[in-house]
Order: C-alpha cells, then sequence, then structure tokens
C-alpha cells in the first residue's frame, strides 16, 4: 500500500483499480468452476448464463466490499486474518448454504441478509436449479449493499491516504 499511497492516484482511482483487477480474477475462477460443475458434473444449468453471469459479479462485487474494508480496518495482518475468518464461518452457517434460511431463529435471519452469499446462493439456486430468471427484489438489494460497501471503502481508503 505504500506504493500507493505515494502514486499520483487518488483514493478512488486506486479502489477502481483493484476491483477491477479482482473482480476479472474472480470472474475467470468463477467461470471455470462453473463449466466444471456443468460440464464435468453434469448439473442442469435450466437458467440463463446471463443472469448467472450477472449474480456472480455482483455477490464478487459485495465480498469485495467486505474484503476491502476488512483490510482497511484491520491493525495487523493477523487481525486482518482473524476477521475473514468470521465473515466466512458466518456465511457458511447463516447464509442458507447448509441450512435454508427458514430454519434459522428470525434474529439471526437479520445477520444472513448483510453477508453477499445469502443474495447468491438465493438467486444461483433459482436460476440454475429452478430455471426462472433473475429475481430483482433479491438482486437490486445485493447490488445496492455492494455500492454501499464501495462507498464505505472508498471512504476509509481516503481517510487513511490523508493521515500519511
Amino acid at each position: 500500500m505504500e506504493l500507493f499511497f505515494v502514486a499520483p492516484l487518488s483514493a478512488l482511482e486506486t479502489l477502481i483499480g483493484k476491483y477491477i483487477s479482482y473482480l476479472i480474477f474472480g470472474a475467470v475462477l468463477a467461470a471455470v468452476l462453473l463449466s466444471l460443475i456443468v460440464f464435468g458434473m453434469g448439473v442442469l444449468m435450466l437458467g440463463s448464463w446471463l443472469s448467472v453471469s450477472l449474480v456472480v459479479l455482483a455477490v464478487l462485487f459485495a465480498s469485495l466490499g467486505i474484503g476491502f474494508i476488512i483490510s482497511l480496518i484491520s491493525q495487523t495482518d493477523t487481525q486482518a486474518v482473524q476477521y475473514a475468518m468470521i465473515v466466512l464461518l458466518t456465511s457458511v452457517f447463516f447464509s442458507g448454504f447448509l441450512l435454508g434460511l427458514n430454519t434459522l431463529w428470525q434474529p439471526v435471519r437479520i445477520i444472513s441478509w448483510t453477508l453477499p452469499a445469502t443474495y447468491g446462493i438465493l438467486l444461483l439456486r433459482d436460476i440454475m436449479l429452478r430455471g426462472t430468471v433473475l429475481d430483482l427484489s433479491i438482486f437490486i438489494p445485493l447490488v445496492a449493499f455492494g455500492a454501499g460497501l464501495f462507498i464505505l471503502a472508498w471512504w476509509l481508503l481516503r481517510r487513511s491516504m490523508q493521515k500519511i
């Protein structure tokens, strides 16, 4: 990050560059994994590839926001790893990945809706396995959530770049 602090780039330019590079990397990985699932394992794709692509990009966008915020609020690498593990475990247990959201206690469902994985699991399950169209009532809040995280990450990065 020291290189970015002395570079003639604003916080917004730095963050957009990081987002684009990680989105490309994540999209390539997602394409490989989806190809293995559909063509390698024979899982039927009943919905639109475009809808699946949009959902994957939206989940990546929101997840990157969480990752950047974790990196910006952490004081050490160890602290960042601990925060990331908390988010990972929360995502696995409360996003509907292991248990359906309807089996969770109502106050715990509030935590579920703060995780991009919850939106991704619901949307991808419906599109890929049920063949439904993209549910905008779930997709738009996911994109808005990602945009909010982007703005927060930009504000935190700008604040940390101004300190130096």
